[in-house]
């Protein structure tokens, strides 16, 4: 089958941007499962153009995105996630058509009047939804021009529960179905299809009422014209992991509910499977989510051959974050690939750009083999030149690796998106994408595209009660909402890049020359007792108690106190640096290079220049020093060449106080003997280039030995 994918929630629609004349309209009734308790993030991306929903209270459509509703006419908004994506997505897939939904459900509300429970309503003549339902449809209908297609009816829960109180009989629930089905029919046309989705269980509660609900649904079907079950197997939900709770459908059950709705709301209306074009990308004010370029054919060719896979994921925090999108994206492509086993490989490091990265890629991650590598350096800056030497480190270690680019935004950066343009550093590694053809992902532009839509908190409480997901708590860092949208997007591009694969058009590249001279692909890090010789002043110790967070990067660090202690590396390149540690008690360093005491000026991110007026040190205490323990790093750029540098602790103490400000400074107050030192830790030494053994090209007599 075309869609067998659609009965998982990971395989979202690709389906092109463009805007048609809506073709079906269909009144969306029930309760609580109709309105969706599931989650928004994990609902299909319904591209525009392919669904809209009525708003009663503004009269006017809207792309249906989930939350889908509004609290109007008695009625509710999704919690979170509704079914209403699913179908709205494989209908399109399947007709080609564009629908408009009219969504007219409330949690709770009951079918006979003898089931209504509090203030949660009732279809029946003596409540007030059915004349509200008919209020919103004939508004959507007067607004577009389009008759009524159909009713689809979620309902039932609350009735089966009466039925087991002994307030209510079968019978009766049967006949007030069959009533409400004829007071539309009445109200609107005859004939007017309509769609039940069978009532499912409440876990832990008797099953007696609930089987006699779905029985009496099938007596309705089978005995009145044009009454279809559209979906019967909510009854095995509860075993299948479909549940979000005792009784309301998860995301991937609604999903499910609404993908077999579809298929059977075609078929019903007699509309012909349309053979639609292979599906492209997402486009949003003409900017493409994904771009597949050559895609990722080494990786699906070794799916075939082998049964393990590695993935492999490098960036800054949001990769580090086990629910940033890492994760999620591992899971996805394991339901994706089912006949595989992933392992994922996981290089991030919060607030770190593609220099670090390019340092540390061979050690932290190319040593372990990886067949796919996810790059994520957006956020962090991404600029180009560290970009292109991790692509080249990657290729050149094997040229079967395949790598994908990904972009992340912060919240300031999704304006750019929503405005139709792309921010001039994700256009540079988009160059570089198109010269080494790998595929890329605009992770933020669905999202981004949501919160401009207004279905979705740009930033936000995570407790809040506004109904809304929410994307992020400190504008950069996603929830697990915003990383499933991540990854949702990322598996976008690599169902599209299957597709490209099977059809056996799909080409490895040769790698080209460089686009940037100056690329960081002879960058490494090395341990400080290989790269360097300390004076006598400095001691290694262990990565334990409150370096302990440190040492899956190194399992030892170099540590002096005392003003003048040194550390120099010989080298041969054109930059050098250290990644260290911040924390209250570190200090700063003065640097030497070539034999003369140079100072500084920051050129981008934490790489320095030398300059004839600048900073005359190296402050590695910040404000994100405040009694914590944080890696950092500084890198020096120098010409192309050998060079001898030197970093030495400087006497002065930096003025923490004044660093951290106002907000910052209970700690300092209450605990001042921790900051009083100019303490330095040395992790690793890291150059773009190499480190020389060869004797001081300076003559200078070094007082000390290098350190074991």
């Amino acid at each position: 089958m075309r869609l067998k994918f659609c009965y998982i929630f990971l395989l979202l629609s690709c389906a092109i941007w463009k805007v048609e004349a809506a073709k079906y309209l269909f009144l969306v009734a029930g309760q609580s499962n109709s309105v969706g308790k599931g989650n928004a993030s994990l609902a299909p991306a319904v591209m525009p153009g392919v669904a809209y929903e009525y708003v009663y209270q503004a009269d006017s459509l809207r792309p249906l995105i989930d939350p889908v509703g509004a609290n109007e006419l008695d009625f509710e908004s999704a919690s979170s996630g509704s079914a209403w994506p699913a179908f709205a997505d494989t209908f399109y897939q399947l007709t080609g058509d564009t629908i408009v939904l009219v969504p007219a459900s409330r949690g709770g509300s009951s079918c006979h009047e003898k089931a209504e429970l509090d203030n949660y309503g009732t279809w029946a003549v003596s409540g007030r939804l059915f004349n509200n339902a008919l209020r919103k449809v004939e508004a959507a209908m007067k607004k577009t021009g389009l008759p009524l297609s159909g009713i689809i009816w979620l309902q039932g829960e609350r009735d089966a529960n009466a039925i087991n109180s002994g307030k209510l009989a079968q019978a009766a629930y049967e006949r007030s179905l069959k009533e409400l089905i004829v007071r539309f029919r009445t109200a609107m046309h005859a004939s007017t299809p309509f769609f039940i989705v069978k009532t499912g269980y409440y876990n832990n509660h008797p099953r007696a009422g609930f089987d006699q609900v779905r029985a009496s649904q099938d007596h309705v079907a089978k005995q009145m014209d044009s009454v279809y079950i559209a979906f019967e197997g909510t009854n095995l939900f509860i075993n299948s992991g479909l549940m979000t709770d005792e009784i309301h459908y998860n995301q991937e059950g609604l999903n499910k509910v609404g993908d077999s709705l579809a298929f059977k709301v075609a078929n019903k209306l007699g509309i012909t499977e349309q053979n639609l074009p292979k599906t492209g990308a997402l486009q949003i004010k003409g900017i493409d989510e994904f771009k597949l370029r050559k895609g990722a054919a080494n990786f699906f060719k070794k799916a075939r051959e082998r049964k393990k896979l590695r993935v492999g994921y490098i960036g800054g925090s949001i990769t580090q974050a086990d629910k940033g999108y890492r994760k999620q994206t591992t899971e996805l492509l394991k339901v994706l690939l089912p006949n595989n086993e992933l392992v994922e490989l996981t290089a991030g490091i919060p607030g770190t750009d593609a220099d670090l990265g390019a340092c540390r890629l061979a050690d932290q991650l190319l040593s372990k083999q990886p067949d796919l590598v996810f790059i994520e350096f957006a956020a962090n800056g991404g600029f180009p030149q560290g970009m292109e030497g991790i692509i080249r480190q990657i290729k050149k270690t094997d040229p079967q690796i395949d790598i994908c680019l990904i972009y992340a935004a912060t919240v300031g950066q999704l304006k750019a998106y929503q405005e139709g343009t792309i921010l001039t550093h994700i256009a540079k590694i988009e160059q570089l994408a198109d010269h080494y053809q790998l595929p890329s992902v605009h992770m933020a532009l669905y999202l981004a595209w949501m919160v401009q839509q207004e279905k979705l908190i740009a930033k936000g409480d995570a407790g809040n009660k506004l109904g809304k997901p929410i994307f992020t708590e400190d504008g950069v860092h996603p929830l697990p909402i915003g990383g499933n949208l991540y990854a949702a997007a990322i598996v976008r591009m690599f169902r599209a890049a299957l597709e490209l694969f099977l059809s056996g058009k799909e080409a490895a590249p040769d790698l080209p020359s460089a686009l940037y001279v100056d690329n960081w692909e002879q960058a490494q890090w090395i341990s400080p007792q290989e790269g360097a010789i300390f004076s006598d002043d400095w001691k290694e110790i262990p990565t334990t108690g409150k370096l302990q967070q440190f040492g899956v990067w190194f399992p030892t660090v170099m540590t002096a106190d005392q003003a003048g202690a040194s550390c120099t590396i010989r080298f041969e390149g054109d930059a050098v640096g250290l990644f260290d540690i911040g924390g209250p008690e570190v200090g700063q360093l003065k640097v030497t290079l070539d034999g003369r005491e140079v100072q500084l000026l920051v050129d981008k991110g934490v790489r320095y220049n030398v300059v004839s007026e600048g900073q005359t040190v190296l402050n590695r205490f910040n404000i994100n020093c405040n009694n914590r323990y944080r890696g950092q790093f500084f890198m020096l750029q120098t010409s192309l060449g050998k060079h001898e540098v030197t970093f030495s602790i400087d006497k002065i103490i930096p003025d923490k106080r004044e660093i951290l400000g106002a907000d910052q400074l209970d700690d300092i107050t209450a605990h001042p003997e921790k900051y009083a030192h100019a303490q330095i830790y040395i992790g690793k030494i890291l150059v773009k280039g190499d480190i020389l053994d060869e004797p001081s090209m300076l003559k200078i007599a070094f007082p000390s030995h290098r350190t074991m």
